[in-house]
């Protein structure tokens, strides 16, 4: 990391590829970047009117609130129109009251908290302004407005300040000439065809509050022919620049959406200090068109006929591209990766994208994700780059390669009911993704989707006796089966019992034909070296697809049972064949004691415990500079048990001190100390399988000398190779 990651402030938006939201979310980058802060944006993706069940999943982002990391959040809080989704993130935002939160948009008294300071632009002084503008300008004064929904409170600030201007000038308000709505083009519509029918009695002026209404009255008036300007004006609010698809060109006013990200940054960051909020609303600006009979700007004109043009070639390059083929041929994540990477140009002005899933993304049968990501850059000249894996509450981690300013955009990738992890979009300039990129989600959920299917299929091959109590690959019990096995045990016995859990593949990503058979052929190898090792009166299972517990051996201490521990370990090495296959890395052991009325559940969700936080220890190491020279190194050394570090240090140009001091960094322990290791480990292995004398062993394992082979084996085990045998 290039330095001390700077202050995370988050914004929680929905569809935040919406206009409205990309202006906002622009503007808090732009100020955050500014004042040398982090940004992280949770957005859903499709966020629909109407609670949609099968959608559920999408909703997760949010509780990425919980990050330790955060310093402050910014709610875009009118982006949510879904009630449902209203209500989960108020449940989230009732248990982060320790953070400062600015909310942007109308008060919302259920998010009233004491954390929580509302800001808006101010809808009554921008009405004003329109209004004043047809009366001063225009000189109208027979003006009818479209609103929202009555009750609401922006759609009644809107009529407020309406009214205020007619009185300013001196005309009786008419309650029969405002018109409520919803927001969007239905409501312009119904009322366009009340006056096409002449139920209502055209003004000199429809005054819409949103420019989608705007739209839909301008189109139903273009189809009856009646002429705009000139027998009617229209004028729209919000800008949403969608308006060269209607004729004539809208007038409308665009709220400071830009410089209320700006405010809502500056007030967080005084609240985050512990000063006063202060806030005043920003005016916006008039955008001129044909439809109020003003002339519109051709500068601004061109720039929306720039930016209508660009989004079209992101659409064509997405509905009509085989980006979806490509992706599902896919039979690896490497590939799965390599295809996102030659598609990047689809993805508008974006500098970095990560495809981060969770460590058993891939596990159809799980409900619950892992704890960790393995977050890579799918862009192809990014593929030096090492993938970090982290929290899923990390932040920081995906800033490693990357501006310590840059804005990341966290997406949910789901199917169903299966969580796959998130993409992240880097930016490094104020900007955001757009309409268009909801095809590319779609398209990589689906697809890994069909990833996940393929990997069940190949596995299904492998495993055609399937039981409810065994695991067919293996001949060992399946979760249900050990947890079954290991309750009637703890009945019948009410001693302490001893559990060990080996986990194997730990931060291995690759669905390729080829890894899985290896993988396949591991798990029936293990399943061999349980029996070896003398675990034959235990309970032992294959409780997942990467995980296995043997419970009841025995031992009657836990030095006892961190012997047992090593034994599998060295066996595992050697019998199994890991360093030539996935890394003796990729295999992690922990062990504890149960005893009194613990559950067997209780057992398995300890054990995965103590896995993750080792997976964790696992991946901080996977960081480390020349992480991979010194795996590949350690890996070597296990194998054969010789190697030097004068070879080392000549093939990988290391200096001798650097090298040991890397080394020690990375394993905590020295070189020196872990060729012994190594050696005593191949000791172990041939005492458990083989009936070698303890000299023919030692001369095995590269000692000359057998006396000091049993010194070295003494202190490294606490016992003499014959003990050993003897005892494990």
């Amino acid at each position: 990391m290039p330095g001390q990651i700077r202050q995370i402030i988050g914004v929680i938006a929905a569809e935040a590829n919406n206009i409205e939201q990309r202006q906002i979310i622009k503007g808090v980058i732009g100020e955050a970047q500014a004042r040398n802060l982090t940004t992280v944006v949770l957005s859903n993706v499709y966020n629909p009117y109407d609670y949609d069940y099968a959608l559920r999943l999408e909703n997760d982002i949010y509780k990425l609130i919980f990050s330790p990391q955060l310093s402050g959040l910014i709610l875009v809080e009118e982006s949510f129109i879904n009630e449902t989704i209203r209500q989960i993130l108020r449940n989230l935002l009732s248990k982060r009251q320790d953070l400062p939160v600015v909310s942007i948009g109308i008060y919302i008294e259920e998010l009233d908290f004491g954390n929580v300071h509302f800001i808006n632009t101010d809808d009554k002084e921008d009405m004003k302004f329109i209004m004043r503008h047809l009366m001063d300008d225009h000189g109208m004064r027979k003006i009818d407005i479209l609103t929202g929904f009555e009750g609401n409170m922006a759609a009644e600030n809107r009529v407020a300040g309406y009214r205020e201007v007619l009185k300013e000038h001196g005309v009786e308000f008419d309650p029969a000439r405002v018109h409520y709505g919803d927001f969007w083009f239905s409501s312009g519509e119904a009322l366009a065809k009340r006056y096409v029918s002449g139920e209502l009695p055209l003004p000199e002026a429809v005054f819409c509050t949103s420019d989608h209404m705007a739209f839909g009255l301008l189109d139903v008036f273009l189809k009856n022919g009646i002429r705009v300007p000139e027998d009617v004006a229209v004028t729209g609010y919000e800008y949403v620049h969608e308006r060269i698809y209607h004729s004539p060109l809208l007038s409308t006013y665009q709220r400071a959406r830009t410089d209320m990200g700006k405010r809502a940054v500056r007030m967080l960051c005084r609240l985050m200090s512990g000063d006063e909020p202060d806030f005043t609303p920003p005016a916006g600006i008039w955008v001129p068109g044909q439809s109020c009979g003003c002339a519109a700007d051709p500068a601004q004109l061109h720039a929306e006929l720039e930016l209508m043009r660009s989004k079209q070639q992101y659409e064509k390059w997405n509905v009509l591209g085989t980006l979806e083929q490509q992706l599902t041929l896919c039979s690896s994540l490497d590939e799965f990766i390599s295809v996102l990477g030659k598609h990047n140009y689809w993805v508008r002005w974006v500098q970095n994208m990560f495809l981060c899933l969770f460590e058993n993304w891939y596990d159809t049968d799980s409900d619950t994700p892992s704890g960790l990501l393995t977050c890579r850059s799918v862009m192809p000249w990014n593929d030096w780059q090492q993938p970090v894996t982290c929290d899923r509450y990390d932040f920081s981690a995906l800033y490693a390669y990357s501006p310590e300013t840059s804005a990341h955009f966290y997406l949910p990738l789901f199917f169903e009911k299966h969580f796959f992890g998130y993409y992240v979009l880097e930016y490094h300039a104020p900007d955001a993704y757009d309409d268009v990129f909801r095809n590319w989600m779609k398209s990589i959920s689906i697809a890994l989707n069909f990833l996940c299917m393929k990997n069940d299929i190949r596995y299904l091959l492998q495993c055609q006796n399937l039981s409810e109590q065994h695991d067919s690959l293996t001949g060992l019990y399946n979760k249900r089966g050990f947890e079954s096995a290991l309750s009637a045990r703890c009945a019948a016995d009410s001693a302490p019992i001893y559990v060990i859990a080996l986990k194997l593949g730990v931060l291995q990503n690759d669905l390729s034909p080829e890894t899985q058979a290896t993988m396949s052929g591991l798990m029936q190898k293990t399943a061999e070296v349980l029996r070896t090792v003398g675990t034959q009166g235990s309970v032992c299972g294959r409780v997942s697809s990467q995980t296995f517990l043997c419970a009841g051996f025995p031992c009657d201490s836990d030095e006892h049972c961190e012997r047992v521990c090593g034994k599998l370990r060295a066996v595992m090495i050697h019998q199994a064949g890991l360093t030539e296959s996935i890394g003796m890395e990729s295999m992690l052991v922990s062990s504890c004691r149960i005893g009194g009325d613990i559950t067997p559940e209780r057992v398995t969700q300890h054990l995965e415990s103590l896995l993750d936080e080792n997976t964790a220890v696992l991946a901080a190491q996977k960081k480390l500079p020349h992480a991979g020279i010194l795996f590949t190194v350690r890996n070597q050394l296990y194998s054969t048990g010789t190697l030097s570090a004068d070879i080392i240090c000549k093939k990988y140009v290391f200096s001798a001190g650097y090298f040991r001091q890397i080394y020690r960094d990375c394993f905590q322990i020295s070189f020196h100390q872990d060729v012994i290791n190594a050696r005593v480990f191949h000791a172990i292995y041939l005492l458990t399988t083989t009936v070698l004398s303890i000299s023919s062993i030692a001369e095995q394992c590269g000692y000359e000398d057998c006396n000091y082979f049993l010194r070295q084996f003494q202190k490294v085990t606490g016992m003499t190779p014959g003990q050993y045998r003897r005892q494990i």
